[in-house]
């Protein structure tokens, strides 16, 4: 029984290396998402005020 509670404890850490790592990614890309669609909600806003000026 000791040596069964091993085995799911070493799964158990392996799964959750893999999910931190994923998790890791997906915040560096959500970050990088984010970043992005700031720029382009700056650049749309400009456009917007420039669109609405000419018009």
């Amino acid at each position: 029984m000791n040596s069964c509670y091993t085995l799911d404890f070493a799964l158990f850490t392996r799964g959750f290396g893999l999910f931190t790592r994923e998790f890791c990614t997906f915040t560096r890309e959500f970050r990088t998402f984010t970043r992005e669609f700031r720029t382009f909600t700056r650049e749309f806003r400009t456009f917007t005020r420039e669109f609405m000026l000419h018009s």
